[in-house]
């Protein structure tokens, strides 16, 4: 018997509900909690936050990184990592803006998300049935890919205009941004995925035990190839909405979301090693590094130091819970009991 996620069940806390318990039990408390002090922290500097102009800017500005780093997300949790998601950002956010030029934007967001699914697919057939590591084949194909947003547009430009802007970033009532609007939508398909289908359950246990699962009968490599297609999916709705939050397509316009979207997911308590992850934890853990520029903005500091306080938050996030687990393990020891 394996100790993997898709062969073992949580523990029901009857006062909850279920979505809360998986989150917890896939470590987004402390991602949460950092989330919670950091706000309150913004508000303090900067109460202006709650105001209709500045809520909306920082939506614009945090969903294509939260979106980002749930399409990392997937890819950590069957135990890979994709170092493409900048470069697939930056096609699909041309392909849109260039697509408009000739197509209703249904169809242009369509193909946009075709190009997602089709690098995903790219490399997801290379990891999964070339055996090749994650980690080289992503690598390798941001060259491609990047290449190829430079052919179909090499400076920021398109054919985006105000009607783009406002079904994806405007408002869809006073104080609720549609790119909140989006993000919500993403998050329930995404949590809907994963929690309540069979193939979320693969994408776990693949990444916690890939030898049980391929012993329980599932075609592990197509589990493999699927996170891969979603991953670039997603990546294309976050191109979509940069795109529309910014009017214009910019083939270097994902570069800025490799790190971080990586950043994101190492702050939301997920496993490197794979089948371990939540919804809820990543997007807390981008909303909060998305803003860390803004709040040093307002408080007068150097932007230059968001990187130094991005690193901080995430030591203090992974490190806490070590140190509590040692603590806590050192006083039952102490007292003659035993951990577990």
């Amino acid at each position: 018997m394996t100790t993997g996620t898709i062969f073992t069940p949580i523990a029901r806390r009857r006062a909850l509900p279920v979505w809360i318990q998986r989150s917890l039990h896939e470590g987004a408390l402390p991602p949460f909690l950092a989330f919670a002090v950091f706000i309150g922290i913004y508000l303090a500097v900067n109460p202006s936050l709650l105001t209709r102009f500045q809520l909306q800017t920082a939506a614009n500005l945090v969903v294509p990184l939260a979106i980002a780093g749930l399409a990392q997300l997937i890819i950590v949790l069957i135990g890979g990592i994709d170092i493409s998601i900048g470069a697939v950002i930056s096609l699909c956010n041309v392909v849109f803006a260039t697509s408009l030029s000739g197509l209703p934007g249904p169809v242009a967001l369509a193909v946009a998300l075709a190009v997602g699914a089709g690098c995903g697919l790219f490399n997801g057939v290379l990891v999964a049935y070339g055996g090749l590591p994650a980690i080289a084949v992503t690598l390798a194909s941001t060259f491609i890919i990047g290449a190829i947003a430079r052919i179909v547009l090499d400076r920021p430009g398109g054919a985006l205009d105000q009607t783009i802007f406002t079904v994806t970033s405007g408002e869809a009532l006073p104080f609720l941004p549609m790119s909140i609007v989006w993000l919500l939508l993403v998050c329930i398909g995404i949590w809907f995925v994963l929690q309540r289908t069979a193939f979320g359950r693969q994408i776990y246990g693949v990444g916690s035990s890939r030898d049980a699962v391929q012993a329980a009968g599932i075609n592990a490599r197509f589990t493999v190839l699927g996170a891969f297609v979603l991953s670039g999916m997603l990546a294309a709705v976050a191109a979509v909405l940069l795109a529309g939050s910014t009017v214009t397509g910019d083939p270097r316009s994902g570069d800025p979301y490799l790190l971080t979207s990586i950043a994101a997911v190492a702050l939301s308590g997920a496993s490197f090693a794979g089948g371990r992850g939540s919804v809820l934890g990543t997007v807390a853990a981008a909303i909060t590094l998305g803003l860390v520029g803004n709040l040093l903005f307002f408080a007068g500091i150097n932007s230059y130091w968001q990187y130094v306080v991005n690193a901080l938050i995430i030591f203090a996030v992974v490190a806490i819970p070590v140190v509590v687990r040692v603590v806590s393990t050192r006083n039952a020891l102490a007292k003659g009991g035993s951990h577990v």
